[in-house]
């Protein structure tokens, strides 16, 4: 997602920490997020099952904010939801227009596209592995433009949500937990050597995560008209990381 987006990854080759400007810059570029094909569609698989207890009666729309790969879009689409993917990397964009080309419930928006939504035409909107990526002024913005768009009843998930505590060695202890799990244990080492080996590290240093605790979050998201709650569990594989879930307050923040 700019989703998946503090995992281990490998800056490709012939690029250097210093030619990247923005996490975005560095998302659009080529890497090596998952470690091989099992390792991604176990991501997503992982995904769908935490965000399926979310999932409104069909039929609904959803909206995933940052959305990746996208690879559960079609099961979404199997349990009865109308799917928009906006993904702000534009070539990352663009290989989802490719992927879902002709695929009956699933769109791919441009930053005007889902701005231009009609007020309350979302059921649900996805925020997973996001917000570490935006500054508390870029966050406070995006939830204004993304608060009308929700339909009553209508909700937020902000997932993956990386704590003050978090850092490198939980993510590690994370994936490699994960790895083991779903049989890629091997690939996972081989892919975190390489990334202590690239310049994933120094950009991690330098671009920096933003970082929130439950309560922190909850009193953003009330300044902006939402309530909120944390959820019992993490949307995603990293336990160590919280996900939450808010509401528009009626009457606020509008």
């Amino acid at each position: 997602m700019a989703n998946e987006k503090a995992r281990q990854a490998d800056i490709g080759d012939g690029e250097e920490a210093g030619s990247v400007a923005s996490w975005l810059d560095f998302w659009d570029a080529e890497h090596s997020i998952y470690v091989n094909r099992r390792h991604v569609e176990a991501h997503y698989r992982r995904l769908f099952a935490d965000i399926a207890p979310l999932l409104p009666p069909g039929p609904f729309t959803l909206m995933d904010y940052g959305c990746g790969d996208a690879l559960m879009a079609p099961a979404l689409v199997k349990r009865g939801g109308r799917v928009l993917l906006f993904e702000q990397a534009p070539a990352r964009r663009a290989g989802l227009a490719r992927r879902f080309a002709g695929m009956d419930g699933v769109a791919v928006l441009d930053e005007a596209g889902w701005r231009a939504l009609p007020a309350e035409s979302c059921d649900l909107v996805l925020l997973i592995s996001v917000i570490q990526y935006l500054d508390r002024a870029a966050l406070a913005a995006l939830l204004a433009a993304l608060r009308p768009l929700l339909s009553p009843g209508g909700r937020l998930v902000i997932g993956d949500i990386v704590g003050p505590e978090a850092g490198m060695i939980k993510d590690v202890v994370a994936l490699l937990t994960f790895a083991a799990g779903n049989g890629f244990l091997l690939a996972a080492l081989a892919g975190l050597a390489r990334t202590w080996l690239s310049d994933y590290r120094k950009i991690r240093q330098r671009l920096g995560f933003t970082s929130y605790t439950p309560d922190g979050l909850a009193a953003l998201l009330a300044e902006g008209g939402w309530r909120s709650e944390r959820l019992a569990w993490n949307i995603g594989h990293a336990g160590h990381r919280r996900s939450m879930v808010a509401w528009p307050m009626p009457g606020k923040g509008l």
